[in-house]
């Protein structure tokens, strides 16, 4: 695997699904070609909250904001001239980009949610998002996630769901007071244990990890992974439009929310 030098594959689609008047969710993917750390690819999925006014504002400022952070900052991080780690100890220590990364994004997170609090309260009403974010770069993903937005590992064999969703059956079902099938059920199903621009603080959980060989990442929204198994997942996945063969797949299956997802493929 030559990530230094190979493009990705992207597939990304959202679609405003069978009963919502606006589409809530918002989407960015990016890649570009580095000096010294060869290609990178960069992703941001959000899920405004359809239960709440203005949903779209709160998806679309993370998503821009974001994507004005790969544009603008994330260069400066990368740069041999701006590094400022200490390698003191070992001369041919390499610098943990990531670790730098993960502190801006969680700035930012902090800066959204309380820049969405004021608005809303400013307007008189509520707003909120989920999201997943995802960097690829050096043979490494670094993933940030709050609300039940997911990401997904897999290749042609096998799947591994990344995030843990912030969310009330999530919950339940990690002290062992509901099962899987009882989660699905629930009428609490959607409650968020944090939103960002709803909730008093907020706290990304961080994923970090190698690359594996021949693997693709889904980001999506609770949208398209509620109605699908995660055998359909890797059998569409990396197909030539393969997230909007899934969407119309859980459209069939009856989802009413909005359903956006990307596959980024190495």
């Amino acid at each position: 695997m030559d990530i230094f030098n190979s493009k990705f594959k992207i597939d990304a689609y959202s679609d405003i699904g069978n009963k919502k008047k606006v589409n809530q969710d918002a989407l960015i993917v990016k890649q570009a070609r580095t000096g010294n750390i060869g290609r990178v690819c960069f992703a941001c999925l959000c899920d405004g909250m359809g239960g709440l006014s203005q949903g779209e504002v709160a998806s679309s400022s993370l998503v821009n904001r974001m994507g004005q952070w790969f544009q603008n900052e994330f260069p400066h991080i990368i740069s041999v001239e701006d590094v400022t780690e200490d390698l003191s100890v070992c001369g041919d220590t390499k610098p943990d980009f990531m670790r730098q990364i993960q502190a801006q994004w969680e700035m930012i997170v902090r800066q959204i949610n309380q820049g969405l609090k004021q608005y809303g309260y400013e307007q008189g009403f509520k707003l909120g998002t989920t999201t997943v974010c995802l960097l690829i770069m050096q043979n490494e993903y670094l993933i940030m996630s709050v609300g039940d937005s997911r990401a997904y590992m897999f290749n042609k064999k096998d799947i591994k769901q990344i995030t843990h969703d912030q969310s009330y059956v999530q919950q339940q079902m990690d002290l062992g007071r509901m099962t899987k099938e009882e989660a699905e059920k629930s009428p609490d199903k959607s409650v968020l244990l944090q939103c960002i621009g709803a909730s008093e603080n907020v706290y990304p959980d961080f994923f970090r990890g190698k690359v594996e060989d021949g693997s693709n990442f889904l980001l999506c929204s609770d949208g398209l992974w509620r109605l699908l198994s995660n055998d359909e997942i890797i059998k569409y996945g990396s197909q030539k439009n393969g997230i909007k063969k899934m969407t119309e797949l859980v459209k069939s299956r009856g989802e009413t929310d909005n359903i956006s997802g990307l596959v980024i493929g190495v």
